[in-house]
């Protein structure tokens, strides 16, 4: 192959060979000359082409963040010093932030082994800037307490070489292969590389708010996202990955002229159409499709005041925040797989009536940084300047703050290692544990019930969960509800190592007043793991791991994602619901029965995973379940979370 190139004037730039995905890769630079014959329909002579060495030929795949250039505001709000910061937990793989940035100094750990700084002017630091920030601060405007950690940086972009535009684009380096990229920057934190130790072996979450913008999922997995499966397993460690972004215009189904007259229930309603309608071109951009990776979409919602943009429209209603992004890129996944897993407000996304002649009325993104928006430190308009900030918005935002939520979380998990029946967390990884209970968060709410007024007919009345599953997976995550029980709420966690053909059974105490109350309930368990896999067979995944809910005790039905569709990745969510009175006696249990079974060859490890339960009563009936299960679930060795 290299004495090919090498014919046809061409220079191999980078190979990288990872056989534990079956991948091989050379980056080959070619002279136009050597390429036309690649491209033209009448020559296809090339011994490029004939080469049996070859099985894709693939562009060089640009992932990409991009932030336009536009209105900048002095930040004004007050910002606790960083005192005392824990160590990281979270690394961030995406451009160079402004590190001395006012809300990011002392804050960060940058690790730049490839010297991207060098040419890394302060002008061009955009991307790594808004997502550093969104994870240590979240949205600004918002006002919440600064994470107690430091945050590991490892530059993945650099600026564009070739764009003569100021500031310039951040894009993946041209000389290089994403893939070996992010391979060598994993490895790097928990092997080393050049005989050097691990930079930051405790690293648990790494968050990648970029994706490969020309490789949009259909069928086969994008090596990107086989390598991050396979890191994932072979480190345990949870990468959190936005779902991408598609920021074309949307056209709908109304005649232009009619717009004005419309209300904006029904403008909402021919959004909505329009979009759900598009999947085709809305497809997850590569590494979303990740099974093991946690893929984030956007909710349509930030903590802005106003909007400042002339001319614009916002797409939903006032109770609009709770709906995905018209941005956001849809599932579903590899095999089918609930894509994106979840949701998490990125920003109100705005429209602006387009220029484009047509019958119909079509919008274009407003996609620079006045407000509506997540607020977000910004470089200055000079390099000394190290207070702005500005708005942006789309699944890198949701992303960023997901992993914020995990590194707080992990707060939890720590205390709750430090408690009574503390030992369990310790025999399962904590990105597995983090996993479990960002998904356990999430819940279709108002939007399912939107959505389904919207969206359901008679066409798709059989299959509507699975229609509406890939627009908003399993719907927005609070991690609030996590941290903390209540009276009528109490969550349990479990966890394990699994074998083949093996199973675990967890029980979790019903309360005695419960039974005989006819009053609404719901069950909600979350089991997540990370999986082994195999790039010899077409399943992928070599660990299927399943739990069979117990309904009747509760007297609850399954509700929101299908139940087929839940079982196909590495996250079983189920919520259930219920008004009706059922009885037992006190010493009764849910018993939740954990399997493993091998789903491409041989499964020879032992995977562990995480389980949460949460039972919840309608508040009214003054029952104070949380007491009831805490006093019984001592015996049973599962930690409870508990007020703080």
């Amino acid at each position: 192959m290299t004495a090919i190139v090498q014919s046809l004037e061409g220079s191999i730039e980078n190979e990288a060979i990872v056989e534990e995905i079956g991948y091989h890769a050379l980056l080959a630079h070619l002279p136009i000359g050597s390429v036309r014959p690649l491209l033209e329909e009448t020559r296809q002579d090339s011994s490029l082409i004939q080469c049996e060495q070859i099985q894709f030929f693939r562009a060089a795949g640009q992932m990409a963040g991009i932030i336009l250039e536009d209105e900048k505001t002095i930040d004004t709000h007050t910002i606790p010093p960083p005192a005392s910061l824990r160590e990281a937990v979270v690394a961030l793989f995406d451009g160079l932030p402004l590190q001395n940035h006012q809300r990011l100094s002392g804050r960060l750990v940058i690790d730049d082994p490839d010297g991207f700084e060098s040419d890394y002017q302060a002008s061009d630091r955009r991307h790594g800037t808004s997502m550093a920030s969104l994870i240590l601060h979240g949205d600004i405007e918002a006002a919440e307490i600064p994470l107690n950690r430091l945050l590991y940086v490892r530059p993945i972009l650099r600026p564009d070489q070739r764009d003569w535009n100021r500031p310039r684009q951040e894009t993946a380096p041209e000389d290089s292969l994403v893939v070996d990229l992010i391979h060598r920057a994993v490895r790097r934190l928990f092997e080393g590389d050049g005989g050097n130790p691990p930079v930051a072996s405790q690293i648990c979450i790494i968050n990648l708010s970029i994706g490969i913008r020309d490789r949009l999922f259909e069928s086969a997995m994008s090596p990107l996202a086989r390598l991050l499966d396979w890191l994932a397993w072979k480190y345990q460690v949870l990468f959190i990955v936005s779902a991408g972004n598609h920021t074309h215009s949307i056209e709908c189904d109304v005649p232009r002229d009619q717009i004005v007259s419309l209300s904006p229930d029904d403008l909402q309603k021919y959004f909505i159409k329009a979009v759900a309608a598009d999947a085709r071109h809305r497809r997850l951009l590569s590494p979303a499709e990740s099974i093991n990776a946690l893929t984030v979409g956007a909710i349509h919602s930030d903590a802005s005041h106003r909007l400042a943009v002339p001319r614009s429209i916002l797409p939903y209603c006032n109770d609009g925040d709770c709906l995905p992004s018209i941005v956001n890129a849809q599932g579903m996944g590899y095999r089918r797989t609930i894509k994106p897993d979840i949701l998490v407000p990125g920003g109100r996304v705005v429209l602006l009536e387009s220029l484009q002649q047509g019958e119909n009325a079509k919008f274009d993104i407003y996609t620079q940084s006045m407000q509506p928006g997540q607020c977000v430190a910004a470089p200055g308009p000079t390099p000394g300047d190290l207070s702005y900030t500005w708005f942006t918005r789309g699944t890198s935002n949701a992303a960023a703050i997901a992993s914020r939520s995990a590194s707080q979380l992990y707060d939890v998990l720590e205390e709750l290692r430090q408690s009574a029946g503390g030992e369990l967390i310790e025999t399962v990884p904590y990105a597995v544990w983090l996993k479990a209970l960002l998904v356990h968060a999430a819940d279709w709410g108002e939007a399912g019930n939107i959505l389904r007024q919207i969206l359901l007919t008679p066409q798709n009345s059989r299959q509507f969960k699975e229609y509406v599953t890939r627009l908003i997976g399993y719907g927005m995550t609070d991690p609030q509800r996590i941290k903390e029980c209540t009276q009528q709420r109490v969550t349990a966690l479990g966890g394990g190592l699994l074998q083949n053909d093996q199973a675990h059974i967890h029980r979790f105490p019903l309360p005695p007043s419960l039974s005989g109350q006819r009053c609404w309930r719901r069950l909600t368990i979350s089991l997540a793991w990370i999986t082994p896999v195999n790039p010899a067979h077409q399943s992928w995944r070599r660990a299927d791991l399943w739990f069979a809910p117990p309904l009747d005790k509760l007297q609850v039905s399954r509700t929101q994602a299908d139940w087929h569709a839940v079982q196909r990745g590495t996250v079983q969510h189920e919520v259930m619901e219920g008004d009706r009175a059922s009885v037992f006696v006190d010493g009764d249990v849910l018993e939740i029965q954990v399997n493993c079974r091998s789903d491409a060859g041989v499964l020879e490890e032992a995977v562990p995973y995480a389980l949460a339960t949460t039972v919840e009563v309608a508040e009214e009936i003054g029952l104070d379940i949380y007491a009831e299960v805490a006093v019984r679930v001592q015996a049973a060795r599962v930690q409870v979370a508990s007020d703080d």
